[in-house]
């Protein structure tokens, strides 16, 4: 992990995907280049739940269900925050905790999105629209039985415009009927790592080892060229200096979960478990999941280089039915062997079933034959084992592993607007896929930053 540190404070735009373990394509055609979120309303993401809520239309044509139910399901419209932020923003304005609120899942910052969230009924009246912060707005639609949760998501909705490309209908056309034929790689996103600042498995990986002084210090103060100068600034005199009731002042106000770690030693100082509980119970469980995820990325880009055809399955895959809306049935994975091998092939044709790999944790079962050891080379590269992922010194944020497509199932994609130099896509991907993998086969771009406005 040491030879991390020093590849994030060097770290160049071109190396980005690199350091998160993306490396190739599916598809052979040229991209299109451009950029993405020039605007947050370049990137519009919304839910759609298993009984077939659509969570924008139920917020614009203000609907409410005639349902029961002793919390309140709504719909949080958000500019320019992330999920977990947006969150804790609203248990705050709603007086309510933060674990109160249920969501389906997290959505990028910059975007404009609609997410279904569930509250206390006390929490929230129906039939208006509540201004949370000039980011935030939320509107009742219904009452559910159960804390909201990524179980009830069928799949998400985009609305995207790629500005600065070369529009060629031909080449995103092109581009589609490749994936199609061959699959999209299911690799994490970008945003799961932070693209100008990849920091999370670097913090990850230093809670697995146990090095939770290391671990803080790295989330407050290992700075990347790629970010913001107010906030490299800012940890490089932390670096300097540690002296962190100082830091408070000059600190910048975004720097939010920073700040609250800061805040927390001063007043207990040396209590680096402490200051990481003080963070989000979902952003301490990301930091240890974005190393699993980093490792399945690093699999996948190795798998990807032997073999594009990631969607053909072989003796010894492990394989999931997919129910609706792209979701995999994990619960019934079976193994792939001789005697069923014909049987798997022909329903990953028909697209009711995908080959799975494990995303690592204490409990993973990883395959016996190459892709397993491709998993195991990348978690030798990495550097830890399975059993490291069971955190005796931070139990709430231990994994027992996952499971997950090696190829994103069920997704759509079409161009809607193509126009001088922008292109502006639709498309739908099933829970836990993200958009700017399929744009990153579309455009190609030289670096992930266009991914966040820039070029």
């Amino acid at each position: 992990m040491d030879g991390y540190v020093p590849r994030l404070r060097g770290l160049r735009a071109e190396d980005v995907e690199g350091f998160i373990g993306i490396a190739g394509y599916s598809s052979s055609s040229p991209g299109i280049g451009g950029v993405v979120k020039l605007e947050p309303e370049d990137f519009q993401a919304w839910e759609v739940l298993d009984n077939g809520l659509d969570a924008r239309r139920c917020f614009e044509e203000g609907v409410f269900l005639d349902s029961s139910g002793n919390l309140v399901l709504a719909v949080m419209e958000k500019r320019g925050i992330d999920s977990i932020r947006a969150a804790s923003v609203v248990a705050k304005e709603l007086r309510v905790k933060p674990g109160m609120v249920g969501i389906c899942g997290i959505k990028d910052k910059m975007s404009v999105s609609w997410q279904f969230i569930s509250l206390p009924q006390t929490a929230l009246k129906p039939g208006r629209t509540h201004e949370i912060s000039d980011s935030i707005r939320i509107r009742a639609v219904g009452y559910i039985d159960r804390r909201l949760t990524s179980r009830r998501l069928l799949h998400n909705k985009f609305r995207i415009i790629i500005r600065q490309a070369r529009a060629d209908l031909g080449a995103v056309e092109e581009t589609l009927r490749q994936l199609a034929e061959r699959g999209v790689p299911n690799f994490y996103g970008h945003q799961r790592f932070g693209i100008t600042r990849p920091i999370t498995p670097i913090v990850g990986r230093l809670i697995l080892e146990g090095r939770l002084e290391e671990a803080v210090s790295a989330f407050l103060a290992d700075y990347s060229p790629l970010e913001d100068e107010k906030n490299r600034s800012a940890r490089e005199r932390l670096m300097r200096e540690w002296d962190l009731a100082s830091a408070l002042e000059y600190y910048p106000r975004t720097l939010r979960y920073e700040r609250r770690v800061l805040r927390y030693l001063v007043e207990h100082e040396g209590d680096y478990l402490g200051a990481l509980r003080s963070l989000p119970l979902r952003l301490r469980r990301l930091l240890v999941e974005s190393v699993s995820s980093l490792i399945f990325n690093k699999t996948l880009s190795r798998l990807l280089r032997e073999d594009p055809q990631l969607s053909s399955p072989e003796v010894g895959d492990l394989a999931a039915p997919v129910g609706m809306g792209g979701r995999v049935e994990k619960e019934r994975v079976l193994r792939v062997r001789e005697g069923n091998l014909r049987q798997v092939e022909r329903l990953i044709r028909e697209g009711r079933m995908t080959i799975v790999l494990p995303v690592p944790g204490y409990a993973s079962r990883i395959p016996n034959n190459r892709k397993g050891e491709a998993l195991r080379k990348a978690m030798e590269e990495v550097g830890v084992d399975r059993k490291m992922f069971n955190v005796r010194h931070l139990p709430e944020t231990s994994t027992r592993g996952d499971l997950r497509p090696l190829t994103i199932p069920r997704w759509s994609c079409r161009p809607i607007r193509v126009s001088d130099d922008t292109v502006e896509l639709e498309m739908t991907l099933p829970p836990g896929s993200y958009a700017t993998i399929l744009l990153r086969e579309i455009m190609k771009p030289p670096t992930p930053l266009a991914f966040i406005g820039k070029t």
